[in-house]
């Protein structure tokens, strides 16, 4: 007989099933000018995963005098390039930028592009939050 603790959240058993797993990821680059870049970890890799996963990434850029900063959700399916529920919250865009894109190949590999604007140089880091099973 389990007791009311175990019913409600489980055994070890239980959690190592389902077999969750959560990281971040910290990504970085720059622009100059209406340039894109592609995000890339301090090894200058793209970031891969290797299941269906959740995600939500946070994203900033800091120029000279234009700052923007976004909060981009979605869902990878596991060998697509699909990407569902796809939302993004604007929380500061000093300077009509074009929204960061986050997107993934059928490898799983994820990009993360970001656009700069006219006469600056913006630095853009991201950290993500990934969520998998």
């Amino acid at each position: 007989m389990s007791d009311l603790y175990t019913k409600i959240h489980g055994t070890t058993t239980d959690r190592f099933k389902i077999g969750l797993k959560t990281e971040r990821v910290n990504l970085s680059g720059s622009t100059t000018g209406n340039s894109t870049t592609t995000l890339t970890n301090r090894d200058n890799q793209n970031h891969t995963v290797n299941s269906t996963v959740f995600f939500t990434a946070y994203i900033v850029g800091q120029g000279t005098t234009n700052v923007a900063a976004y909060e981009i959700k979605g869902c990878y399916l596991q060998g697509t390039t699909t990407v569902t529920g796809y939302v993004t919250n604007t929380y500061v865009d000093q300077s009509d930028f074009t929204e960061p894109v986050v997107s993934f190949d059928t490898n799983g590999v994820m990009t993360v592009e970001c656009t700069g604007v006219a006469d600056d140089s913006v630095n853009w880091t991201a950290s993500i939050d990934v969520v998998s099973i």
